[in-house]
């Protein structure tokens, strides 16, 4: 059995960055300030913890191929691993964003001396939710920081950090794996089949990550449901999520690590709710006619289950609350509960927002089946014949106009428009005439 790491070998698809890494380490070139580009789960984490333990690591070795990486079996590198090194900090979003006192403590951290490691390691994960006042706090730091600091930002969207912060980075560019790619290692690391490959990823939506999280005991049982049992089964399953996160909950004992919890809502990965959102959606992409009634009861029974799986997760810690409300100030307990509710509410849309990019890539899959695309490129790869089907009837206009209404009503939801008439209207649009 593979020993478990942080080491650069580990980490698949990414060898560009990696090796700029290295380089930079064996060339004693070492930058203050990295900047991770790349899209959400193709690896920028794992490589800022592989990279932090080089630069911690006691006992740097070669790999297999020769290549510089960290020991994985010393003190350092175990802690990195754990999370649990003093020298290696994680500052991410508190509430919506990385607020400016996060970054104060930051900085009188990085003043100190390491107490483990050769380095002071800050990784800031996304520096996108750095706000005005937090960028331009973090940017003195880079300014003043002593060399034994050092930092990793991460970021899918560079245009949303503050151009002074960019142009103090060592910008490291991280790559989009193709479907194909992400399959065919889905096959040789899991031993999967190419059927089983084609779904598994094909549920994760395209997220490599999740893929690979998902693939080590991944069960391929192709099944095909009609809209009622699909849509009843997603129902099911999104009450399910709730019941298990509640119960999850009622073992939180700080207020800390329930708000902690709340804001990982949305990042959770529960199969079974995945397997019934692409299961609806397909259903809904494969429909022959709606009745008319359809789109507002659809809708209204999905955003009920919805917003009553989040009320029910919001009441779990209703009893922490109490406890604690002698022991914290009654400010302060105010804004955890308002952080609580909003990071709740957030996972509500977030289901939605799920629920419409999935649509999305059924169409897109159709649009790419319609151009006489090369059939790799579907994400969907595993419904090739369903695909195909549909690019046929609807044809490359129609299909587009699909996607643009999708993406305008993510967008919609974005700007808290009313989630009920944004779910009618998209449930009307691709319902067309019963047959």
């Amino acid at each position: 059995m593979q020993r478990k790491t942080n080491n650069f070998s580990n980490i698949l698809l990414q060898e560009n960055p990696i090796d700029i890494l290295r380089r930079s380490f064996m060339g004693g070139r070492i930058a203050q300030t990295y900047l991770f580009a790349g899209k959400q789960s193709v690896g920028r984490m794992a490589v800022a913890k592989a990279f932090a333990a080089l630069l911690q690591c006691k006992n740097p070795i070669k790999d297999e191929n020769g290549k510089l990486d960290s020991c994985g079996i010393c003190d350092d590198c175990k802690r990195i691993f754990n999370d649990s090194h003093p020298d290696v900090r994680y500052i991410t979003p508190s509430g919506n964003e990385i607020k400016i006192e996060q970054i104060r403590d930051l900085q009188n951290m990085a003043i100190l001396k390491p107490s483990m490691g050769a380095w002071q390691i800050f990784i800031i994960d996304p520096a996108e939710k750095l706000n005005l006042s937090s960028s331009n706090a973090l940017l003195k730091t880079l300014e003043e920081a002593p060399a034994h600091s050092l930092f990793i930002l991460l970021a899918s969207d560079t245009g949303a950090v503050l151009p002074t912060i960019l142009s103090r980075s060592e910008i490291v560019r991280f790559n989009t794996p193709s479907h194909q790619q992400v399959r065919q290692i889905l096959q040789e690391k899991y031993s999967m089949s190419p059927e089983a490959a084609a779904a598994c990823y094909a549920l994760s939506e395209g997220n490599f990550g999740q893929s690979l999280t998902m693939a080590s005991d991944y069960e391929y049982e192709p099944e095909v449901t009609s809209i009622k049992r699909s849509h009843t089964n997603y129902l099911l399953q999104m009450q399910m999520f709730s019941q298990n996160i509640e119960d999850d909950f009622s073992s939180v004992n700080t207020l800390e690590d329930a708000l902690k919890k709340a804001w990982q809502l949305q990042s959770i990965t529960y199969q079974p709710l995945l397997e019934a959102r692409k299961a609806l959606c397909r259903s809904l992409f494969m429909n022959t006619g709606f009745p008319k009634a359809f789109p507002l009861l659809f809708s209204q029974e999905i955003i009920n289950t919805i917003d009553s799986a989040g009320a029910s997760i919001k009441k779990s810690l209703d009893p922490l609350l109490s406890e604690n409300k002698k022991s914290y100030p009654s400010a302060v307990l105010k804004d955890i509960e308002t952080q609580i509710a909003t990071a709740t509410t957030k996972w509500g849309s977030d289901q939605l927002e799920k629920l419409f990019l999935c649509l999305m890539n059924w169409y897109t899959d159709a649009l790419l089946a319609a151009s006489n695309a090369d059939e790799s490129l579907l994400l969907n790869l595993d419904r090739k014949e369903d695909i195909i089907t549909v690019a046929k009837v609807e044809g490359f206009a129609l299909l587009k106009s699909r996607i643009e209404m999708l993406e305008k009503s993510i967008n919609l939801l974005k700007r808290y428009i009313q989630p009920l008439l944004i779910l009618e209207n998209v449930i009307t649009q691709i319902g067309g005439a019963e047959a």
